[in-house]
């Protein structure tokens, strides 16, 4: 929307396209909810409060109104549908975003696995980013369709939706100095890099983070979550 209307629109000097009435508003900085008119003008919001005015109105008759929830971690695949099928059944949860970690059917598809889950998920209502799956297979010990080595990974740089790379699980590997593993890291370089490293503590942790690794989803108590 151009930005002189929406200033217009917010100052009060033209009528939003929506307002929104009768909606409780989760606060979610403040920890408080609170009973307030949204006014909404193109695709932003331009003022919650009294004395609002706008084109249409909808009653949310006593509604909870929040913002979405995104779903940073998750893979896709193990719900056994594609993203197309995936999203409407979380958007009804009210997660709006997901950030996929399509490390199963990269396991078994290796990239064209992956830029199936990008393709399938273009134009979706759900917004989807991909990170890519660092360890494919998961271990050497593992048997897996496909093998996944930086040079490979380093081609869906460019795709729009790849944010990064995806929990590096062979922590061992990392600690150790793993030449293949710290290639990954290094062609990611500047992106997230997600961890996953189950009770790894002291100097190992030290050198896990060290690394670039800025995330972990696999703490197993508070005392670790909080140390890591």
């Amino acid at each position: 929307m151009d930005i002189t209307r929406t200033l217009a629109v917010a100052r009060g000097d033209e009528p939003a396209d929506l307002l929104l009435t009768g909606g409780r508003v989760v606060d979610v900085f403040a920890g408080e909810v609170i009973e307030a008119d949204v006014a909404i003008a193109g695709d932003l919001i331009v003022g919650v409060g009294d004395g609002l005015s706008a084109k249409e109105t909808y009653d949310l008759g006593g509604r909870f109104l929040s913002p979405a929830f995104i779903d940073a971690h998750v893979h896709i695949e193990s719900a056994m549908v594609p993203p197309s099928q995936f999203a409407p059944a979380v958007l009804a949860c009210g997660v709006t975003c997901v950030i996929t970690d399509p490390h199963e059917i990269g396991n078994v598809l290796g990239l064209d696995g992956i830029r199936y889950m990008l393709r399938d998920s273009d134009g979706s209502p759900l917004t989807v980013y991909v990170n890519a799956p660092s360890c494919v297979p998961a271990s050497p010990l593992g048997s897996a369709g496909a093998a996944l080595e930086a040079d490979d990974l380093a081609q869906l740089l460019d795709e729009p939706r790849l944010l990064g790379l995806a929990e590096v699980m062979n922590f061992p590997g990392v600690v150790a100095g793993d030449p293949g593993l710290l290639d990954k890291i290094a062609r990611f370089g500047g992106r997230p890099i997600d961890g996953h490293a189950p009770g790894l503590d002291g100097r190992a942790l030290d050198a896990y983070v060290s690394a670039g690794i800025q995330s972990d989803h696999e703490c197993t108590t508070p005392e670790e979550a909080l140390r890591k």
